[in-house]
């Protein structure tokens, strides 16, 4: 499995007591990508989010991510397409992952479930001149074999509360409000103790074919997690206490195209059309030297 995270988890990875955090590794925005509408993008196009967040444990995050359409490569046979993501935390270095994703995941009718199914590679770290070092993406056994609960949609529910004017970026968009929200209950009994716990998420989401790559102009995010413990037969004086919330928004700061990665090779960083044919030409016939007649 791979090690990079998808920029709009980050929120729910708070660590209870931290000041400041980052996730370990680089983020990985497959996840942002609007698989529902076929391909609105073209090699260079690039769009770039600031994402802040805090939770009531001190936790506090503030980065941008760059979201590139890196270059395309046929792998196998299969045309596929570069996703780069680069991350900054506050004044550091970029720090670079990739994806190599088929085009057929726009054709899936259930694509922001299944797009990890159509990694076709990703990259682990750089080589000593710089480059992304690249991995082929192999699923687990087990996916192939049965169907665990990840093949189910959560119980989540989904409320259009129409388009609303916002303004990011030093502009004014028109953008599609949704709100998602989700709700998880578990009781458990460790001897003669009871445990429950709760998780709500409520995620506003603002979109606009404006916006290539993504079509995401806002999100805002509010997590909380609550509990409640009791003995046997004094349920009603146990409290339900929130033991963690976080908020935060991702929000689009800029768009453009042309831009060129410098860590995947120069081969892959041109549209498919503009590539060397990638099929070997069968050898000419050696030719033949005419004899003379004795």
């Amino acid at each position: 499995m791979r090690r990079a995270l998808l920029v709009l988890l980050a929120l729910a990875l708070l660590p209870s007591g931290a000041r400041a955090y980052k996730p370990s590794g680089p983020v990985d925005a497959v996840g942002m990508l609007d698989y529902r509408q076929g391909p609105r993008f073209k090699v260079g196009d690039w769009v770039r989010y600031h994402t802040k967040g805090e939770s009531a444990q001190g936790f506090k995050t503030d980065y941008t991510v760059t979201i590139l359409i890196a270059g395309e490569e046929r792998w196998w046979g299969e045309d596929c397409f570069w996703v780069e993501t680069q991350t900054v935390y506050g004044s550091g270095h970029p720090e670079v992952a990739a994806s190599l994703l088929s085009y057929s995941v726009f054709e899936d009718s259930l694509p922001s479930r299944h797009f990890q199914r159509y990694i076709r590679k990703f990259t682990e770290g750089e080589d000593e001149h710089g480059m992304l070092i690249q991995q082929p993406f192999m699923r687990a056994p087990s996916e192939l074999t049965h169907r665990g609960y990840g093949e189910y949609e959560p119980p989540r529910t989904y409320d259009t509360l129409g388009v609303e004017k916002i303004d990011v970026a030093k502009a004014s968009f028109k953008g599609l409000r949704v709100r998602e929200t989700y709700h998880e209950a578990v009781t458990k009994q460790y001897g003669d103790t009871t445990v429950y716990f709760e998780l709500t998420e409520k995620h506003d989401s603002w979109t606009s074919k404006e916006i290539p790559i993504t079509g995401l102009l806002r999100i805002d995010q509010d997590n909380t997690q609550r509990r409640r413990a009791w003995m046997i037969g004094e349920s009603k004086d146990a409290p339900l206490q929130i033991v963690e919330r976080s908020t935060g928004s991702t929000v689009f700061e800029a768009m453009g195209s042309r831009m060129r990665s410098i860590h995947l090779p120069a081969a892959v960083l041109r549209p498919l059309r503009e590539q060397p044919s990638q099929e070997r030409k069968p050898a000419a016939p050696p030719t033949r030297r005419g004899g003379s007649s004795g």
